[in-house]
C-alpha cells in the first residue's frame, strides 16, 4: 500500500485549492497510489486535516501551495515537494514526480519557516517567496474587505439620502451602525495584511508588533501627517517586521529565558523599532507618496483618454494569470483606490473579472460540439463562477486549450475594462463581477452589466472563430 499525502491553498481559498487538491489526486491515482489524502486550506477551513503521524507514514507528500501553509512544523524532517496551484493545476504527474529529489523540510526550534531556501533550487519556475508572503497577507485580508465593502455599499443604497454635500446616513439607524461596521472592516484590513505577510516570515509572534505598528503607520495624528502611509505603508511594515523578528529569532537566548520571547520581548521590541521607525524616520515621506499616487490616480480615471488606456491594461493583467498574482496586484491595486477615494479603478477591475470564466462558460455551451467532454462538463461551473466574480472559473478551460482560451479572455477582459472606464463605473467592494453590481455597490448597475456584456460577447467570438478554425485544421482535442 503506497500513500500520497499534500496541501493545497490560494490566496483567496476558494478556486485554486479545490482544484489543485482535484489534480493531485487524479494524478496521484494514476500513478498508482493506493491511498491519497490532500489537506484543502479554504476560505471555509482546513478540511482533510493531516496528523503528524499520516505524514510520518506517507510515501510522498506534495504541496500545491501558493501562501504559507498552516502548522507546517509538521512536515519537519520529512522530503516535501513545495509546489504552487499552477504548477499543480497545469501537470500535477510532473509536480509528483519531482518527490525522489525532493529536499528534506526542516523548521527551527520556537521559529515557523514558511519558505524552504531549497524551494529554488529543486521546484523552477514557482512563486518567489516575497509574492508568496505578500499572497499570504492579501489572502487573509480579502474577507474583512469585501464585509466591509459590502456593509459600506448596503449602508449608502438604503439609508443613504442625496445632500448638496453627498449621501448622508442619519445616526441612530440601523444603517448608520452597519455603516460603522463597514468602515471597521476598512480599519482591520491594514493591519491584518501586514500581520499576515510578517506571520508568513517568522510566524505569530510578529503578529503584535506588525499590526500594531501597522496601525501607527496609518494614524496622522501619531505620525504628523496630513494622511496615513496607506498600502505601501502596511506592505513595507509586513515585510519589515517579519525579517526582524525572524532575526531576533537567531539571537542566542539562555533557555530559560526562551518561554517570553514570544510573548513579551519580540513584541515590545519590535513595536518599540518598527513604530519609532514610522513616526520618526518613514512616515512622512511614505505619506506624501501615497498622497501623490492618490492624485495620480485621480487624474488618470479623470481624463477620458488615459481613463480607457488605464482600462484596457487593468482588463489584461486581470485575465493573464486568472487569479494568480498578477491578479491579486491588480485586485490590491483596486482596494487602494476605494480608500483613496477613487472607486472608478476598482469599477474598471469588478468589469474585467467576470469576463474569462464567462466568456469560456458561454463559448463552449453555445458551441458545445467544438469542444471536448471535459471542456463541456467545465462550462456551467465556469459561467457560475463569473457571476460572482471568480476568474479562477476559467482554468480548466485555460490549461485543456491555452492557445484558443488565452486570446480570447485577454482580448474581452481589455474591452470591458475599457468600457468600465468609457462608462465611468465606480465600485465600493473589492469584488468584481455581476454580483456586486447586483448588491449596489456600483453606480450605475445596467452600464455596469452592458461592459461586461460587450467584453464577453467580444471574447466569445474571438474564441469561437479561434476554436472553430482548429477544429477544421485538425488541431482540436474533441475528446
Amino acid at each position: 500500500m503506497t500513500t500520497l499525502v499534500g496541501v493545497t491553498k490560494c490566496p483567496v481559498g476558494i478556486a485554486h485549492t479545490y482544484m489543485a487538491a482535484e489534480k493531485l489526486e487524479q494524478a496521484a491515482k494514476k500513478l498508482g497510489y493506493d491511498t491519497v489524502k490532500i489537506e484543502t486550506e479554504g476560505a471555509s477551513g482546513t478540511e482533510n486535516t493531516l496528523t503528524r503521524q499520516e505524514i510520518e507514514k506517507a510515501d510522498a507528500i506534495v504541496f500545491g501551495a501558493d501562501v504559507a501553509v498552516d502548522d507546517i512544523e509538521r512536515f519537519d524532517g520529512q522530503k516535501v515537494v513545495f509546489g504552487d496551484t499552477t504548477s499543480a493545476i497545469k501537470d500535477a504527474t510532473a509536480l509528483i514526480k519531482q518527490y525522489d529529489n525532493a529536499p528534506v523540510y526542516h523548521t527551527k526550534a520556537n521559529e515557523r519557516e514558511k519558505e524552504s531556501e531549497e524551494k529554488s533550487e529543486t521546484s523552477k519556475g514557482q512563486q518567489n517567496p516575497l509574492v508568496k508572503q505578500l499572497l499570504n497577507g492579501v489572502s487573509h485580508m480579502i474577507p474583512f474587505v469585501v464585509v466591509g465593502g459590502l456593509f459600506i455599499a448596503l449602508s449608502i443604497a438604503f439609508g443613504g439620502h442625496p445632500t448638496s454635500s453627498g449621501m448622508v446616513i442619519p445616526k441612530g439607524t440601523v444603517w448608520s451602525a452597519m455603516n460603522q461596521v463597514g468602515t471597521l472592516g476598512f480599519t482591520l484590513m491594514i493591519p491584518i495584511l501586514a500581520g499576515y505577510i510578517a506571520d508568513a516570515i517568522a510566524g505569530r509572534a510578529a503578529l503584535a508588533p506588525v499590526m500594531i505598528s501597522a496601525l501607527v503607520s496609518n494614524s496622522p495624528d501619531i505620525l504628523g501627517t496630513k494622511a496615513g502611509t496607506g498600502f505601501l505603508g502596511a506592505i513595507l511594515i509586513g515585510f519589515a517586521g517579519g525579517y526582524l523578528v525572524k532575526w531576533i529569532n537567531t539571537w542566542k537566548i539562555p533557555k530559560d529565558l526562551r518561554p517570553i520571547m514570544p510573548i513579551f520581548v519580540i513584541p515590545l521590541l519590535g513595536t518599540a523599532i518598527l513604530s519609532g521607525a514610522f513616526i520618526y524616520l518613514l512616515g512622512g515621506p511614505i505619506s506624501w507618496l501615497m498622497t501623490a499616487l492618490e492624485a495620480m490616480l485621480k487624474s488618470l480615471s479623470a481624463n477620458p483618454s488615459t481613463s480607457i488606456l488605464l482600462g484596457g491594461i487593468i482588463g489584461l493583467m486581470v485575465a493573464s494569470d486568472m487569479g494568480g498574482p498578477i491578479n491579486k496586484v491588480v485586485f490590491l491595486f483596486g482596494v487602494a483606490s476605494i480608500t483613496a477615494n477613487t472607486p472608478q479603478i476598482m469599477g474598471m477591475v469588478a468589469c474585467c473579472v467576470a469576463v474569462p470564466p464567462l466568456t469560456v462558460g458561454i463559448s463552449t455551451l453555445i458551441n458545445g460540439k467544438h469542444y471536448s467532454k471535459d471542456e463541456r462538463s467545465a462550462a456551467l461551473p465556469a459561467v457560475l463562477m463569473g457571476l460572482i466574480g471568480i476568474t479562477e472559473g476559467t482554468i480548466p478551460s485555460a490549461t485543456a486549450n491555452p492557445k484558443r482560451v488565452f486570446p480570447s479572455i485577454l482580448i474581452g477582459s481589455a474591452v470591458a475594462g475599457a468600457m468600465g472606464a468609457i462608462f465611468k463605473i465606480t465600485d465600493v467592494v473589492p469584488h468584481g463581477g455581476p454580483i456586486v453590481g447586483v448588491l449596489g455597490a456600483t453606480n450605475n448597475l445596467l452600464l455596469f452589466l452592458f461592459a461586461i456584456v460587450i467584453g464577453v460577447a467580444i471574447g466569445v467570438a474571438v474564441m469561437t472563430v479561434l476554436q472553430n478554425r482548429a477544429v477544421r485544421k485538425g488541431k482540436a482535442n474533441l475528446n
